[in-house]
C-alpha cells in the first residue's frame, strides 16, 4: 500500500474516533485505538530522548481523584470537559 494511502486512512480513522494520536517529543506520530473501543483508560510515559511511549494505568482511587480535580478546575473556568489524558514526559530508564 502506498505511504500516502496509509496516512490518508489513518487520518480518516482519527476523524472517525477509532484511533487517536499520541503526541510524543519527536517528529513521529503514534496512534492507538480509542479508549471507547478498548474500554481501558490509561496514561502515558513519554521519553523525550528516544521517543518511547509506555502505557500506565493509575489505581482507581487515584484516577477518581484526578478526575474530580479536573472537573473542579473545569467548573471554575466554565469549561465542559468530555475526557482527560495525562502524559508524563521525561527520560526513560534506558536513556537515563
Amino acid at each position: 500500500m502506498p505511504q500516502s494511502s496509509v496516512y490518508r486512512n489513518i487520518g480518516l480513522l482519527e476523524e472517525a474516533g477509532v484511533v487517536h494520536r499520541i503526541l510524543g517529543s519527536d517528529e513521529y506520530a503514534r496512534y492507538e485505538l480509542a479508549e471507547d473501543l478498548t474500554e481501558h483508560h490509561h496514561h502515558h510515559l513519554i521519553c523525550e530522548t528516544c521517543g518511547s511511549i509506555e502505557d500506565v494505568t493509575l489505581p482507581s482511587d487515584l484516577e477518581r481523584s484526578v478526575e474530580a480535580a479536573l472537573r473542579r478546575a473545569a467548573r471554575r473556568s466554565g469549561f465542559t470537559g468530555s475526557h482527560h489524558r495525562l502524559d508524563l514526559i521525561g527520560v526513560c530508564e534506558r536513556c537515563a
